[in-house]
């Protein structure tokens, strides 16, 4: 996977500056409260508003309900060309007719227009971060300050790099989002000689309007998708309170239906807003008790990697007459399923991964995970590290917030593997797993004092002590030295 964006942000959140690269494994380390979940809720955000989305009853939509391309318009003059275009795909030329200059300028013009991509993006952090305001964003509101989220993108399509930089502004003095969008189809002109890789359609002489359409809308959709690179796949993200939501997602839901049904005669509700995070979550653990949700990725061998090698069970789904899945694990060598509620938290912690990796995501999306090491115990967190590698080389872009030094040791000792010859790596078991130091980031949010809030830096793997340079050594110390300064006293206690 050679793809990967550029994230900057400053006074964002708790962040005063960070430039992340986005790679096909990124880890977010450091102190809590330094912003790394406002971060990776952020990559999110940009996915679910840039990117495509999949309907929750297993189907495919082109984009979100609020669709950041104004639907195109075309002349009766362009669909002729395009309907001509079509017939030239008809007769197998090869090679392939290049798409119909007049289309792509279409296109451009559409993808031009920053009101669209501006709406779509402010509006998906209102819903993810769960804030009526994107001003609730900004670091220090009561200040003068901007916060800027710039994102430059860097990906390949079978011409040059591309490179492009998007911006907004979040006014901390309430005067709502600001800022502009460059040309995003910079580099459609260099395109419009070569064509795209579109979908197949039917090809005939004399297309209907509808094949114009959707011929038209895989044209739009690919030429969109090109332009954007990774960040327009899909994504899918896992919150860390994710164990309670598993043990009790029927109450939620339900509680939340009742408030929302009897709002009208009740002045005022105490049922809590749920951010989109949350609200995503609970509403993909609910599709997958569907027939459409029940649908299996192909590539299924993931979860059940996990399974065996982590969780030592397998996780079933029941689908209740209302809809709500009822979820069950079965250690091996059983023969009788446990409802989750009976099994450990380190299985109702790793639950969503195998319903995810089972059901939702797919190589070439995007997997955001919050601290992945809860409930696990560490020879857990280490294995459950080689699972997160082993999604990664499948082709599962992993972005992690953590606090764990054994996942982080265990993501080193991986990228060192990769050093070695294949011989080698078999012989140690690590063939399927190494990683490639080019595909792994880890990034420390590091407090500030001034001004108060975290910088984002890139910590590099240290080649002699394959470890990743965090702050986990200096609390050691400081453990260290309290346990002597405890036990010179005692000694000087029994001493007199």
């Amino acid at each position: 996977m050679s793809d990967r964006y550029t994230i900057g942000v400053q006074n964002f959140g708790p962040i005063v500056d960070a430039d992340v690269e986005v790679r096909p494994l990124t880890v977010f380390v450091g102190p809590s409260n330094t912003g790394k979940s406002y971060l990776a809720v952020l990559i999110y955000a940009l996915h679910r508003s840039l990117g495509r989305h999949r309907n929750v009853r297993g189907g495919w939509r082109m984009f979100r309900a609020r669709r950041p391309l104004p639907s195109l318009k075309l002349s009766p003059s362009i669909r002729e060309t395009v309907a001509d275009w079509v017939h030239q795909l008809s007769s197998e030329q090869q090679p392939q007719p290049a798409l119909p200059p007049r289309l792509l300028m279409h296109i451009r013009r559409a993808l031009e227009q920053a009101g669209p991509l501006q709406d779509a993006i402010v509006g998906e952090l209102r819903r993810c971060f769960g804030v009526e305001d994107v001003d609730d964003l900004v670091r220090h509101p009561s200040s003068s300050d901007v916060s800027h989220v710039g994102i430059r993108i860097r990906h390949s399509a079978g011409l040059r790099p591309v490179s492009y930089r998007f911006n907004f502004g979040l006014e901390a003095k309430g005067e709502g989002p600001t800022g502009n969008v460059p040309d995003l189809a910079m580099h459609l002109r260099e395109a419009t000689s070569k064509g795209f890789d579109l979908p197949p359609f039917t090809r005939h002489d004399a297309p209907n309007r509808l094949e114009q359409d959707y011929m038209i809308g895989s044209v739009v959709d690919r030429a969109y998708h090109y332009i954007l690179g990774p960040i327009a796949e899909l994504a899918y993200y896992l919150p860390a309170d994710r164990t309670g939501v598993m043990h009790s997602h029927n109450v939620v839901v339900g509680t939340l239906v009742q408030g929302a049904t009897t709002a009208g005669l009740r002045p005022s509700t105490d049922v809590p807003l749920l951010s989109g995070v949350l609200a995503d979550f609970l509403d993909q653990l609910i599709a997958v008790g569907t027939p459409g949700g029940m649908r299996r990725n192909k590539r299924v061998a993931l979860a059940s990697a996990v399974e065996e090698n982590v969780l030592q069970g397998t996780i079933g789904v029941d689908s209740e007459a209302l809809g709500y899945p009822t979820f069950t694990y079965r250690p091996e060598n059983w023969k009788k399923d446990l409802p989750l509620l009976r099994a450990s938290s380190m299985v109702s912690e790793l639950a969503p991964v195998v319903l995810y990796l089972r059901h939702w995501v797919q190589p070439g999306d995007t997997f955001i995970i919050e601290e992945p090491e809860a409930h696990l115990h560490p020879a857990m967190q280490a294995a459950f590290a080689r699972e997160l590698a082993r999604l990664v080389r499948a082709g599962i872009r992993i972005v992690i917030t953590t606090h764990s030094e054994w996942l982080l040791e265990q993501i080193g000792n991986l990228v060192r593997l990769s050093s070695l010859s294949n011989k080698e790596q078999a012989r140690l078991g690590g063939a399927d797993v190494a990683l490639d130091p080019n595909d792994v980031g880890a990034w420390f949010f590091r407090p500030l004092g001034r001004p108060k809030g975290s910088k984002v830096e890139e910590i590099k793997l240290d080649p002699e002590t394959g470890l990743f340079p965090t702050d986990y050594d200096q609390v050691s110390e400081a453990l260290y030295n309290e346990g002597a300064h405890i036990f010179n006293s005692q000694q000087q206690g029994s001493a007199k």
